[in-house]
């Protein structure tokens, strides 16, 4: 049979700013049934992949691609191996791409839009409300955050205020302003909010925002720690780099806690959970705005490991 008369296969991009909940997203969708053999691929911002060791998904066509952002791997490792796949007989149900956080989504969904053998599903894209007006007005993270937005054809809200109905108002506003045409739901709440803008007013839009393929000014960085950690003292000293930090996530000793516990932080809010049966290096990997102050937090959590 021509290729051109095979049967596309979906593809699904999710995407979102650092620390939104896109991997959560991706592990419910898994739960919840995905059509069998599908290649999930998870590319993560920095030199070791912790978010792949998060999937629930695991065979032999789990790709982890831990070579930087997947907007700047569009033409090379991404490409080539989604390619394979392809070619592969027992080709792909469906596949699913959990892009880096800082991303560009619209760059992903093109493979498919010149592909002959993928169909672009959706565009997914996380929302941490309570960074929103952060990210909105940050010279740094905004473009970004707003590139990421208007890219999607499916946005999910995550930690809307329960009890705040005009900052819901504001964001949800707000997130139609920058994608108009997308469909906006929450996933604490199973709602939707307002409909979107009729199919045929995206046809030959143009991208409104940029995300530089450069990289832009982030950074991402290592830290083992194999000692058991102060949480609290761990925990402050992240939140003292918050005006630099916009995530950090790893597998960490607690002082208080037996087992080896999962720290994740994004914005303000630090989480800890436990591991499971997970091994492998102790580590924590920080991701955020290069320069000197970005350079101490690193100096801090390498004194802090040594200790």
């Amino acid at each position: 049979m021509s290729p051109n008369k095979l049967p596309k296969v979906p593809l699904t991009v999710i995407a979102g700013f650092l620390g939104a909940g896109k991997t959560t997203f991706l592990n419910d969708l898994i739960r919840g049934g995905i059509p069998d053999n599908s290649l999930i691929v998870v590319n993560d911002f920095g030199n070791i992949n912790i978010d792949a060791e998060l999937i629930d998904y695991r065979d032999e066509q789990m790709l982890q691609l831990s070579n930087g952002c997947i907007c700047c791997t569009l033409g090379g490792t991404l490409a080539e191996q989604l390619a394979k796949a392809m070619r592969l007989r027992d080709k792909p149900g469906a596949v699913f791409i959990e892009t880096s956080g800082v991303a560009d989504p619209a760059r992903i969904a093109d493979i498919a839009k010149v592909s002959r053998r993928l169909d672009l599903a959706e565009v997914v894209c996380l929302v941490d409300a309570s960074q929103a007006r952060r990210h909105h007005t940050d010279p740094f993270t905004g473009e970004t955050w707003r590139a990421q937005l208007h890219a999607a054809t499916r946005i999910m809200v995550n930690r809307l205020p329960t009890d705040d109905r005009t900052e819901e108002a504001w964001l949800i506003a707000l997130l139609r302003r920058i994608s108009s045409a997308a469909r906006i739901e929450s996933t604490d709440r199973q709602a939707s909010f307002a409909a979107p803008a009729r199919a045929s007013e995206r046809v030959g839009a143009k991208p409104l925002y940029h995300i530089p393929v450069s990289g832009g000014g982030w950074t991402s960085v290592s830290v083992a720690i194999r000692a058991p950690v102060d949480a609290v003292c761990l925990q402050r000293l992240l939140l003292d780099y918050r005006d630099v930090l916009l995530r950090a996530k790893g597998f960490l000793y607690r002082q208080d806690r037996a087992p080896l516990q999962l720290l994740q932080l994004s914005g303000e809010r630090v989480s800890w959970s436990p591991a499971g049966e997970r091994t492998g290096r102790c580590h924590l990997v920080c991701i955020g705005q290069a320069g000197r102050r970005f350079e101490a937090l690193v100096a801090d959590l390498q004194r802090l490991g040594a200790a």
